[in-house]
């Protein structure tokens, strides 16, 4: 008879179960800089898909759909070229590979220009979607996994926010140069050397709401992970707006480190706040709306964790992988671009409703009745693995201390030499930072202003946070960079809109609402008095007309509305993009208005303005009441889609 083998003796250690299991740190780590590289491609998306919008609105929309729907496509053919065909699942093997390709497409797209950035742009953006749907759904696909992804999600948008605000919100694409190259490259190699880590990975399954990283992605990269919004949409300074931002990623992160904290009530009620918190960060402007968007960030982080669980995971095959890829991709396009569309084509309601609508969404997904794996009675202390997690942030707060080093630390306009009874005045459109050539070179236009030693700039189409424009704050970087004063006037809405830049202090600023009219945008005013020579005050003022071409009564009612609040007395000059040309019935308006033109007067009247490249028209005007002109000039800078204009005027 024989004796039956003894069984073996059972793990003496084992890992209590709602700790988190070996390898967490490596998984949420990979996950955050995952995000920090999505969240970089998909607002790159901005500038790049730009270049569409010289063919047609229809155009960018289709090349937008391709682009984000491509992610299925792409998370697919990964799927398959890394054996996964039955379950449908990434490995870990799975996320080398993608990671890999996107850091490998995204430094292509750093070195290469023109044509080639547009297509290496758009690769990028769909890799990247891809890249975070496999990863996400990869870290998700354990017992605490809902959980962990948030975490890596929350730590990536406090990182990519903190970033952005070490590079002055000017991202790394469009830096170039060493700056540019080495951070990109520095998160490429970490990025792959932590997939190389996690190469052995096998989750068990796919969590059943994967479409909620659509909704979440875009509150990320137009909101949560954007210290330009947050700063243009409450008034408060870049720095400390910004700081506000990444705390807030922090906050969350601690609380999804606690699993007791997670209770239904907490859970509920944060799906309940997100969107609300959402309209009135939207919707409001001031202190409230920092302390809505802080509160978004948190309640959006408890959603995912609860959304991203795998109690029950999703049915296997990489047909059901790919179509969830390109509904987060789909539903990412939908909510950025559906929102800014809306200022070439109205939507019939208030675009900021699209946003909160994404909210909706992301909260919808977030409401299950049962908890994400709460911890057993036996282990009610967070494990040591978990506590160590909390260092993860580190990275944050070391880019925020230098985003502070950098604001505190800006040049001073450089004092000139020239006629004590002068005043050089600059203009120029922006074009939202966007050259024809699909760059954003902050720097280009910044030593363009200084070559010309302005005392005043006034400016037009400027970004503070617009995702068109890439993100950046262009008002707080190029008032930093020159060392001159700004204030800043929204048009289309907060983070879009005129400024003026002064050697000195500016006084009496006021915002002029202009006519809505036919539309389609609700175009403003930015007035304000600045010291001429002797001390005289000198009134400047930067406006933007209506631009269709069938919007001459709109651009005359904003005409006369403009006239009617500007004193008739005292030196002024009025500057920006009128949408008029010589000739017009806009400008005849401003001639019996008593405004003179620079260029007809003291220049060449025959200079075009725009396009930039190869100019057609001239819509850019300087003009002055109670004032000379004894020089006009056209430059020829094509870092925007407009040239700028530069005069000195003369006080009687």
């Amino acid at each position: 008879m024989s004796v039956p083998a003894p069984s073996p003796a059972p793990d003496p250690t084992p890992v209590p179960p709602s700790a988190p299991d070996a390898g967490v740190a490596t998984r949420v780590s990979l996950l955050a800089l995952v995000t920090v590289l999505a969240v970089d491609a998909v607002r790159a998306a901005g500038p790049v898909l730009d270049r569409a919008f010289t063919v047609g609105t229809l155009t960018v929309a289709l090349t937008a759909v391709a682009t984000f729907a491509g992610a299925g496509v792409l998370a697919a053919l990964t799927l398959l070229v890394t054996g996964r065909r039955v379950p449908g699942t990434a490995s870990g093997r799975t996320l080398l590979v993608v990671v890999a390709a996107l850091g490998a497409v995204r430094l292509v797209t750093q070195a290469v220009h023109d044509e080639a950035r547009f297509a290496a742009g758009l690769v990028t953006v769909a890799l990247a979607v891809a890249a975070l749907v496999l990863t996400t759904t990869t870290v998700a696909g354990r017992g605490t996994g809902g959980r962990q992804a948030a975490l890596g999600l929350t730590l990536g948008s406090g990182l990519s926010a903190a970033l952005q605000l070490a590079l002055g919100t000017w991202d790394p694409l469009w830096h170039g140069g060493v700056v540019g190259t080495v951070t990109i490259g520095a998160l490429v190699l970490v990025a792959v050397g932590l997939a190389v880590v996690a190469r052995g990975e096998e989750p068990t399954g796919r969590p059943r709401r994967t479409w909620v990283l659509g909704p979440a992605l875009a509150l990320v990269v137009m909101m949560l992970a954007n210290p330009a919004f947050a700063a243009a949409q409450s008034g408060v300074p870049l720095a400390a707006a910004g700081t506000a931002v990444v705390l807030a990623s922090g906050l969350t992160a601690w609380l999804l480190l606690v699993p007791r904290l997670l209770a239904r009530p907490v859970r509920w009620g944060a799906a309940a706040l997100l969107p609300v918190a959402v309209a009135v960060t939207l919707l409001t402007t001031g202190v409230l709306a920092l302390v809505a968007l802080v509160l978004a960030e948190v309640a959006a982080g408890v959603v995912l964790a609860v959304a991203l669980k795998t109690r029950r995971p999703a049915p296997p095959g990489i047909p059901r992988t790919a179509l969830a890829t390109g509904a987060v991709g789909l539903i990412v396009g939908a909510a950025l671009l559906g929102y800014l569309l809306d200022y070439d084509v109205p939507l019939p309601v208030d675009n900021a409703w699209l946003v909160v609508l994404a909210a909706a969404l992301l909260a919808a997904g977030g409401l299950r009745w049962w908890s994400p794996a709460p911890p057993p009675a036996h282990d009610p202390a967070p494990p040591l693995r978990a506590n160590a997690l909390r260092f993860l942030v580190l990275p944050s707060v070391a880019l925020l201390a230098v985003g502070w080093w950098a604001a505190l630390t800006g040049p001073e306009a450089v004092a000139v030499d020239r006629d004590p009874d002068t005043l050089v005045v600059l203009d120029w459109n922006l074009h939202y930072g966007v050259a024809g050539h699909t760059a954003v070179d902050l720097e280009q236009m910044a030593r363009t202003i200084e070559a010309e030693a302005p005392d005043v700039v006034a400016l037009q189409e400027v970004a503070r946070g617009w995702v068109l424009g890439g993100g950046t704050d262009m008002a707080t970087w190029l008032a930093h960079r020159l060392g001159m004063h700004v204030a800043f006037a929204p048009a289309a809405d907060q983070q879009f809109g005129n400024a003026l830049l002064s050697r000195e202090p500016l006084s009496d600023v006021q915002v002029i609402a202009l006519p809505y009219g036919a539309g389609p945008q609700q175009r403003s005013a930015l007035t304000a008095t600045v010291p001429g020579p002797d001390g005289t005050p000198v009134r400047v003022t930067s406006v933007h007309l209506q631009h269709r071409e069938s919007n001459t009564p709109t651009r005359l009612d904003q005409l006369a509305a403009l006239d009617a609040a500007l004193p008739s007395d005292g030196p002024s000059v009025l500057a920006g993009d009128l949408n008029a040309e010589p000739g017009s019935p806009e400008v005849d308006a401003l001639d019996a208005a008593g405004w003179t033109s620079a260029l007809d007067t003291s220049g060449d009247a025959d200079a075009l303005t725009h396009p930039a490249v190869d100019p057609e028209v001239r819509i850019d005007w300087v003009l002055g009441r109670g004032v000379t002109f004894t020089d006009a000039r056209v430059l020829d800078d094509v870092s925007s889609d407009h040239r700028a204009l530069t005069v000195i005027v003369r006080v009687p």
